[in-house]
């Protein structure tokens, strides 16, 4: 069945679209995912929110290290239909670490829009999906992914996210006598 999903989204393959998804490639690599966290990182430091900036830090670390360690426990192969637009990585297939970085990082993005300008949260955090469904589907367009890759992906991203989205508020409710 993800074989014939995978080759009914090919099927519809177009040049403007491989551009466009060109760069939803680009949006979750790694290089990309660093430099996002480490300016992030800088930001909430640079306004003294060291509770942001830590959260930046710990998701920036548990995406590149949980998502690493599942490719190797499952250790399953990518698929091999066509030749896209992007080279097929050579890493293994499960989980999308590509939507698991979206997942988490649009999402951190979204809150820090919502944090400065909270009448525009849910506009934000809807970006913030819309995002992460485009990184997402991108990795199916290409064909580096299976459906079930990317929807394990975008569903451990969006729960290590909100761990720490509940993590940090626990830490705000913290007063020094309970600490």
């Amino acid at each position: 069945m993800e074989e014939r999903i995978l080759l009914w989204i090919h099927g519809h393959e177009r040049g403007a679209l491989d551009a466009l998804f060109w760069l939803s490639n680009q949006l979750g690599t790694t290089i990309f995912c660093t430099a996002l966290t480490v300016s992030a990182v800088a930001f909430w430091i640079g306004r003294k929110n060291q509770r942001e900036a830590l959260l930046w830090v710990a998701l920036g670390i548990s995406t590149y290290v949980v998502q690493k360690g599942l490719k190797l426990t499952f250790a399953r192969p990518r698929p091999d239909l066509w030749v896209g637009p992007v080279p097929t990585p050579e890493s293994f297939s499960l989980p999308s670490g590509h939507a698991v970085a979206a997942a988490t990082f649009y999402a951190l993005v979204a809150r820090g829009i919502a944090l400065h300008y909270p009448k525009y949260s849910r506009a934000a955090y809807a970006g913030g999906a819309v995002m992460a469904f485009y990184v997402g589907f991108g990795r199916l367009y290409l064909g580096v992914h299976w459906p079930t890759d990317v929807v394990a992906g975008w569903t451990l991203g969006a729960a290590q996210t909100l761990l720490g989205f509940w993590a940090v508020r626990r830490m705000g409710r913290r007063t020094p006598s309970s600490v």
